[in-house]
């Protein structure tokens, strides 16, 4: 299902976990979002409903 486009020498960790948390987060009706900009670094936004 997932294919690494670098070795885990580059990018240690499996890639698995964003696609985790993005899916758990669709399934309570909220989304997530990402915010990078090159050299500086990266945002993830998670909204969730208030009920």
């Amino acid at each position: 299902m997932f294919q690494r486009l670098h070795s885990e020498d580059v990018y240690p960790g499996t890639g698995v976990g964003l696609a985790t948390v993005k899916k758990a987060v669709e399934l309570l009706g909220g989304t997530v979002r990402l915010e990078s900009i090159v050299g500086e670094g990266s945002t993830f936004l998670i909204e969730l409903r208030k009920e």
